[in-house]
């Protein structure tokens, strides 16, 4: 999914997971001005043309764009398990003495 016009984002649920997806075109007026996700460098893009080597071997039409992007797909539990061990990590750096319940976080009182 490219961001576009209207700020246009969308969520996928495939197979039980869920995707959230949103990619900004180098010069986009919302490459620098999304105040709900923020915009990470590695969300902006660039596209190029296919060229005719890459037209013939994949069945499309030379000169169409094209985006080259890596994604990364974890599972629901990954992500959880992650997302909690860096807001422990931050909660510790902050020298707060706090312990996560259902991803947020408590004051530890034990």
């Amino acid at each position: 999914m490219v961001k576009g016009k209207g700020g246009e984002k969308k969520k996928k649920k495939t197979n039980g997971m869920t995707f959230f997806r949103a990619l900004y075109l180098k010069g986009d007026p919302y490459e620098t001005s999304d105040a709900v996700f923020g915009v990470k460098k590695s969300l902006v893009v660039d596209l190029e043309k296919v060229d005719k080597e890459t037209a013939e071997e994949y069945g499309v039409e030379e000169g169409i764009w094209l985006l080259r992007q890596d994604f990364v797909l974890t599972t629901e539990e990954e992500t959880e398990r992650l997302r909690d061990e860096l807001a422990t990590e931050a909660l510790k750096k902050l020298g707060l003495n706090m312990k996560l319940v259902d991803h947020l976080p408590v004051p530890d009182l034990d």
